[in-house]
């Protein structure tokens, strides 16, 4: 009974939906999907070229043949050597090409290994043999290789030195045979060095990397011979961001940053660049900054230039007129705690700045005026010059006693959101040059009154002439008992930035501190800083501006994906 009414209740919806169809013929439509499809013209091609041997390899003998693409397969190599001694390697780099349109990946990496034609599971006790991409990471199974790209192989074959006892005459045959397929889904680009997508931008002639080759100093303990690489866009003067000069943005610790440069140990110097936004390096302005600061509380003395300073040696600048019969000297002596001017003179010159505000030219504090219209000087005392408060302010070796304070709040934000990555960063110096470049006012013989500016740094010409930091006393480091720092972080120079010279790096939309003095005039201090349209300035050490940290990634820091544009930038884990 159930299966009858079954039936009957399907026939009559059929019929229904045929009804429908009869009343609606006389309302047609001709529905039409028409496609074309064009296969486009694509190659594949992948070999090997470019075959460089490492000129101490061991020579090739008469029976040997050296390391060679078959000239009727350009996807073979053939090589035979003899390892007559410990000690002794062949070793040679060759390119993986991909010529062709298509995305390739490894699917297969097949290796043998024979030892006198019985293949074996082990490498011998007695031998070193590695075939590996030139930055020493391992090739695997389903590593990408893009279209129009290259990869460079490492191969080294080596009679090990420390062995016990020496081997039989014995033939080693080797065979590594890297399947290539189309790429996939399950395609892995592999990881890179970091530093090598410097040497590659520069290499490839693309006009965004320069090479420096001047005076500096990036490694305290130990200086380092690799070459230095700094970014600096064609298009410096453009406000356009375009695919290209994206090319240095790096995820790292959770955060986003811009890579600048490298060091001459092989590092990658990182300055702060954002919070990541799924993935996405598209902060701007005040978004790449954690958060904004005065450099220091005060700057009415030079002392406040330091990143860190010596509050003892503080001398503060003040402003007062001097007595109507006061004489003045172009030097100074002491002795039994009494000061007594030198070379007098009636009026205040050039070359006549000291004072002991009074006619008889003898005190127990000295003036020293610096600019005759404000009225501005330094009160010396304790037999010290002029010359020697600069030097106690600046240079001394006791100068790094106390952290300014926008060293304390990047302290504390390391110390919150970095220390897990520390084993990651190299400990690289960074410059709060404090070197005066120009005495002006400060100069006893013969300064300027007529102008208050001491210039700390030679920038005003807008060149940067070397990364050189000159004072130990600057060179802030780990590892640097005159300069030393608690965490691996610091801020960009005006020397980077002004190298650097990229707009899109430099430029925010909002004014941040760098490491520099700038100058000092009348009686306040100035330190450099990138203003909010990438202008270099300098502003007074009390103003508030951003705060943007620098790192420097270890030497073969790897990038596992990405781009460095906004949207992929490299990942660095």
């Amino acid at each position: 009974m159930r299966r009858n009414n079954k039936q009957m209740t399907t026939y009559f919806i059929l019929f229904s939906l045929l009804l429908i169809g009869v009343v609606y013929a006389i309302l047609q439509a001709n529905l039409q999907i028409n496609g074309t499809a064009k296969i486009q013209a694509n190659t594949w091609d992948i070999h090997f070229d470019n075959i460089q041997v490492n000129e101490n390899s061991v020579s090739i003998g008469t029976a040997d043949s050296a390391a060679t693409i078959d000239p009727e397969n350009n996807c073979k190599v053939d090589f035979e050597v003899t390892l007559s001694v410990p000690g002794d390697f062949y070793e040679f780099t060759i390119d993986v090409v991909n010529a062709g349109t298509i995305d390739g990946m490894i699917g297969e990496l097949n290796k043998t290994l024979k030892v006198n034609n019985e293949v074996v599971s082990e490498v011998p006790d007695y031998l070193d043999y590695s075939v590996t991409y030139s930055d020493g990471v391992e090739i695997e199974d389903n590593h990408k290789i893009e279209a129009g790209t290259t990869e460079t192989y490492l191969v080294r074959l080596e009679f090990k030195t420390d062995i016990e006892e020496l081997p039989q005459a014995t033939t080693i045959t080797t065979s590594l045979e890297p399947q290539y397929i189309q790429a996939d889904s399950s395609s892995l680009n592999r990881a890179r060095l970091i530093y090598d997508v410097f040497k590659t931008e520069l290499q490839n002639n693309s006009g965004l990397v320069r090479e420096y080759s001047k005076a500096h100093i990036d490694s305290f303990l130990t200086p380092k011979n690799e070459k230095i690489y700094y970014w600096y866009a064609a298009n410096r003067d453009s406000d356009s961001v375009d695919a290209i000069v994206e090319k240095y943005n790096v995820l790292f610790a959770g955060f986003c940053w811009n890579m600048f440069r490298t060091t001459d140990s092989g590092g990658v110097k990182l300055i702060y660049s954002g919070i990541p936004n799924n993935g996405r390096c598209i902060s701007t302005g005040d978004g790449q900054q954690i958060g904004k600061t005065k450099f220091n509380n005060y700057d009415n003395s030079m002392a406040y230039f330091g990143y860190m300073y010596n509050p003892d040696t503080m001398i503060i600048s003040q402003q007062q007129a001097f007595a109507s019969d006061s004489i003045f000297g172009n030097g100074v002596t002491y002795e039994n705690g009494v000061y007594t001017l030198v070379n007098t003179s009636n009026s205040i010159d050039t070359y006549h700045h000291y004072t002991c505000n009074n006619s008889t030219g003898t005190c127990e504090t000295v003036r020293y005026y610096n600019n005759s219209s404000n009225k501005s000087y330094l009160e010396l005392s304790n037999g010290v010059d002029i010359e020697q408060a600069l030097i106690n302010m600046l240079s001394a070796d006791n100068v790094n006693k106390s952290n300014s304070l926008i060293k304390s709040l990047i302290d504390t934000w390391y110390q919150n959101n970095m220390t897990a990555y520390t084993s990651k960063l190299e400990d690289v110096v960074f410059c709060n040059k404090r070197k005066i470049e120009k005495l002006a006012n400060f100069n006893p013989n013969g300064g300027t009154l007529s102008t208050s500016e001491v210039e700390i740094l030679d920038v005003n010409n807008g060149v940067a002439t070397n990364l050189y930091c000159e004072n130990i006393t600057d060179q802030f480091s780990l590892y640097n008992p005159k300069a030393q720092l608690t965490y691996p972080v610091g801020l960009m120079t005006s020397e980077e930035a002004r190298f650097v010279n990229n707009i899109s790096i430099i430029k925010t939309g909002s004014a941040y501190w760098l490491m520099s003095p700038y100058c000092y005039v009348s009686t306040e201090g100035e330190m450099s800083i990138i203003g909010s349209s990438g202008y270099f300035a300098g502003s007074w050490i009390i103003s508030t501006y951003g705060i943007r940290p620098v790192i420097s990634l270890k030497p073969g820091t790897l990038y596992v994906s990405g781009d460095g544009s906004k949207n992929n930038p490299y990942i660095v884990e």
